[in-house]
């Protein structure tokens, strides 16, 4: 029991240091996304990692050796898509908000990232365990769900207000402006939904690693720190090629040199210590779930951090002049999330 509590203590961390990743684009003055997410990506994947693996597993690329390059390029494989993923999450999020850009990435992420690692271990666990884990991510998938139709309800009212004027050029071709902006989202947030699920399923994919690390006499919790490093090489090398070849497209590079940049860099900078916040607990979390880990501490882990986006969402302005119908909704999707986050946990403890 205490092993368990242990695990979600250190997912609900991951949790809300999830939720709050991204906010920090909006007080963005000179950065691009592109700007932000290669600097945020670089502190999260290389320089704060690598500080921790040396501290607390000292002699890793042994482990990296050992475990052979065909497990560690699936890893990196998967980290490429994730860093893809990174991607297109930055440009969804800020097209479509905190709230409804984190309930379409999440929702999806969820189904993808949680499923696959069940079906894994589908032979390993019971059948009480994994019918209510199934349940759970049922209700996950619906909790988002009413949460992003909340957020449709929010951006209608959003649109109409002022009502839409055929016999006034500007305001008919604001309207469409907006509709073509929200479309652009949307497909954004599906994509960055898939890709961001690598980040679970290359872990769960990572277990040789950590089992190399433990067979030079690593200590077991922090073997799990060795799962995450070939994903981040993946993931950094796309940010470099797509976000760098934007950068260089656009010209905007040259906005780390601008006057006043600095705080941006600071800004930046904290989102990747937010980030490797939002995924090293996990992996320790999902290390004390024992064999459902990667599919109930994933589930919990992203219920959780769409509850943390969607208060922040509040508290950035996002839903001021909503009307009663749509918070009623996203309040009824909230409570789903909750009673799903609660039967996940349930399963897990099924689990012998």
């Amino acid at each position: 029991m205490d092993a368990i509590l242990m695990g979600f203590g250190l997912i609900f961390v991951a949790a809300v240091s999830g939720g709050a990743f991204g906010l920090q684009y909006r007080v963005q003055r000179l950065y691009t996304v592109e700007n932000t997410a290669l600097v945020s990506l670089f502190f999260a994947t290389i320089v704060v990692p690598l500080v921790a693996v040396q501290i607390f597993l000292p002699g890793w690329m042994s482990a990296v050796v050992a475990a052979g390059p065909l497990a560690v390029f699936v890893v990196f494989a998967f980290g490429f898509g994730w860093g893809l993923g990174a991607i297109t999450y930055a440009y969804g999020f800020n097209l479509l908000g905190m709230a409804l850009g984190a309930a379409l990435i999440k929702g999806i992420t969820v189904a993808v990232g949680a499923g696959i690692p069940l079906i894994r271990r589908w032979g390993e666990v019971g059948q009480g365990a994994k019918a209510m884990t199934i349940v759970g991510i049922a209700l996950l998938l619906i909790g988002t769900a009413i949460s992003g139709r909340a957020g449709v309800l929010r951006e209608r009212e959003v649109a109409s207000d002022p009502p839409p004027d055929r016999g006034n050029p500007e305001r008919r071709g604001a309207a469409m402006a907006r509709g073509r902006e929200f479309a652009l989202g949307m497909i954004w947030c599906l994509i960055s939904g898939l890709l961001s699920a690598c980040a679970n399923l290359g872990y769960d994919y990572a277990e040789p690693l950590e089992k190399a690390a433990k067979d030079l006499g690593r200590l077991d919790l922090y073997a799990t720190l060795i799962r995450w490093m070939p994903m981040y090489w993946g993931g950094i090398t796309a940010l470099a090629i797509f976000m760098g070849g934007a950068m260089i497209k656009n010209g905007t590079w040259r906005n780390y040199f601008a006057g006043g940049s600095l705080r941006d860099f600071a800004i930046a900078s904290s989102m990747g210590f937010v980030h490797f916040l939002a995924q090293i607990p996990y992996g320790a979390g999902a290390f004390y779930l024992g064999k459902l880990g990667t599919t109930v501490g994933w589930g919990v882990n992203l219920g959780m951090a769409l509850v943390v986006a969607t208060a922040l969402g509040f508290f950035t302005g996002e839903w001021k002049g909503a009307s009663k119908a749509a918070l009623k909704m996203l309040y009824a999707g909230l409570g789903v999330l909750f009673i799903a986050m609660g039967i996940l946990a349930y399963a897990n403890s099924l689990v012998s």
